[in-house]
């Protein structure tokens, strides 16, 4: 390519990112640096992305720290989320707990939920509650926590918790939105719906 620019190396990242070229992402970011191209913020979320998926804790804290101090650039709440993913991944939840509770701008429910997805995949029930219980506060109506929350019980086994839960979220009226699958078969299109009774 002759004429690259921030678009055209914003693509390149985050393609790479989000196909499992985290490795490669970073290095286009570093030449893209190299060269005095200034990233903006969509190339940032590229490679704290890339950062999570390969598991490089410091470097992607390093990078979201250089995007105000060597740039200008004041992080959005998606690049606070990408950090919560990057220590919940690497199963540094107290870390990413203190980094939520400590941000400078109110955390949304994308923030919390990162964070409550990586309590579920560690096994954390203290951080996972609490994260929960602060998700349920900001977005009572969002079935998203609901599940989330069953989820993080059922991998723990108490089941007990997962059915207060459920129960709490028919309680309030919260409905499920039905899974959704399309597939197509002779030129028509059917599609398959899941209803809440299936929450796994």
């Amino acid at each position: 390519m002759q004429n690259k620019n921030d678009v055209s190396w914003n693509a390149m990242i985050t393609g790479y990112s989000q196909h499992g070229c985290g490795s490669e992402a970073i290095e286009l970011f570093e030449e893209m640096r190299h060269l005095g191209v200034k990233p903006n913020h969509v190339t940032y979320l590229g490679v704290l992305s890339a950062c999570s998926h390969v598991g490089l804790v410091d470097k992607g804290l390093c990078y979201f720290n250089s995007m105000s101090k060597d740039y200008g650039l004041m992080p959005k709440l998606e690049h606070y989320a990408s950090v919560v993913d990057i220590l919940g991944r690497a199963g540094h939840l107290q870390r990413a707990m203190k980094f939520v509770v400590t941000m400078p701008i109110e955390p949304d429910a994308m923030v919390w939920r990162t964070l409550l997805s990586a309590c579920i995949v560690h096994k954390n029930i203290e951080i996972g509650e609490e994260t929960g219980h602060r998700l349920l506060e900001l977005e009572p109506q969002d079935s998203a926590t609901y599940v989330l929350l069953s989820n993080l019980y059922a991998v723990l086994g108490r089941w007990g918790s997962r059915n207060q839960t459920r129960l709490l979220m028919k309680d309030r009226g919260v409905k499920k939105e039905p899974g959704r699958s399309w597939i197509e078969v002779k030129n028509t299109i059917h599609a398959f719906f899941v209803g809440i009774d299936s929450i796994h």
